[in-house]
């Protein structure tokens, strides 16, 4: 049953759930309270069933608990009410249970204990820990807003990459396609041309002519290439990880090595997609930065992972500093790299010292049923 008492007009109004199972105590406390300066509109619970419908009734500013009911405990519930309302203001209020049961409430999260034959400082006790509460309250507040934000910011890098990844896949296609078939045409057509012309001059012109026609062919399809190879979406990672190798070694260039099971699992496209970015960019760093001798590009399953790892022997790097300076937006590498493996649902570490080469390793989970290649 709830009871209101009639408010002074100097007195600040107070919601308070009273756990108690003593008429009298209850009557202490509602003396110390309005003494306090409150005017206390409470409602009294002696079980759990009872805590738990006063808690859905309506809003509360404090819990005035017992420590040791017939059927129920101040601890029990503390435990419900921190369920409930983890910032509602819990104070304990009983006999003398002894330092260390208080000690160990306080440690359960009780903000408070005062015993019954002493609640002078219950209405301090009651302001500070109101006070609290609304500190906490806004803290979660903010957590909970910058959490949405980070969210959405989230959704929003992520739907930023798919949308860079469909138009260089448009881009890589329409180069490939249209634009690659017309030079292919505008090449023949010069050679064709070339042949049937009787003057030298004009003759070596055409030629010429088909020469940088067939250039230009060339660096579209390597610009098609390296903005999207088809056999990533053809025939999967390990094919284009296949392709990425071939196109970056050279005689005067590092070693490359790629090792990868039989057994290689086909990930979703979004991971596929975010490990084959990962090792493009450690490989483009290598063979500008690094001065390495050697690269081995490996994929592995591990402990329900499927993992990418970049070693290379080279010069190896400032890791701090580099990390240092993705912050201030100079390393754009080393921030899309981290981007695309989180947004994938993958953890990438770096490890790097001056002198000593660097190992660049990107995990993610492996999709329940895993189709094999």
């Amino acid at each position: 049953m709830t009871n209101a008492d009639k408010k002074p007009a100097s007195s600040s109004p107070l919601r308070a759930i009273i756990v108690e199972d003593t008429p009298d105590d209850v009557a202490l406390l509602l003396r110390a309270l309005r003494r306090a300066g409150y005017a206390p509109e409470y409602q009294r619970v002696q079980t759990a069933d009872e805590l738990d419908a006063a808690l859905h009734a309506g809003r509360w500013d404090v819990v005035l608990s017992d420590y040791t009911l017939p059927d129920f405990s101040g601890l029990m519930a503390l435990h419900q009410v921190a369920a409930f309302d983890p910032d509602m203001p819990f104070i304990i209020v009983s006999g003398n249970i002894g330092e260390d049961v208080a000690v160990a409430a306080m440690k359960a999260g009780a903000h408070d204990y005062l015993i019954k034959g002493n609640l002078t400082r219950l209405g301090a006790a009651i302001e500070r820990e109101l006070r609290e509460a609304g500190v906490r309250r806004a803290r979660r507040r903010d957590e909970q807003a910058l959490l949405h934000a980070r969210l959405r910011l989230q959704a929003l890098s992520n739907r930023m990459l798919e949308m860079q990844e469909a138009e260089r896949r448009h881009i890589a296609r329409e180069l490939h396609d249209e634009i690659g078939q017309s030079l292919t045409a505008i090449k023949l057509n010069l050679e064709a041309l070339t042949r049937r012309i009787g003057d030298e001059r004009v003759r070596g012109l055409a030629a010429e002519i088909a020469g940088v026609a067939g250039q230009v062919l060339d660096q579209v399809r390597r610009l098609s290439l390296d903005l999207r190879p088809p056999q990533l979406d053809d025939l999967g990672l390990l094919a284009a990880l296949q392709w990425l190798v071939k196109r970056h070694t050279r005689d005067d260039g590092p070693a490359i090595e790629l090792v990868a099971p039989d057994d290689l699992p086909r990930l979703g496209g979004q991971a596929e997609t975010a490990c084959f970015r990962v090792a493009q960019e450690a490989l483009t760093n290598v063979l500008r930065h690094a001065g390495a001798t050697s690269v081995r590009i490996e994929l592995k399953n591990e402990d329900g992972q499927f993992c990418l790892d970049v070693h290379d022997d080279g010069r190896g790097f400032d890791l701090a500093a580099a990390r240092a300076r993705a912050l201030e937006g100079a390393s754009l590498g080393l921030v899309g790299m981290n981007e695309r493996v989180a947004l994938a649902g993958g953890e990438i570490r770096l490890a790097s010292r001056s002198g000593t080469g660097t190992h660049v390793r990107a995990c993610f989970p492996l999709p329940a049923g895993a189709a094999r290649p």
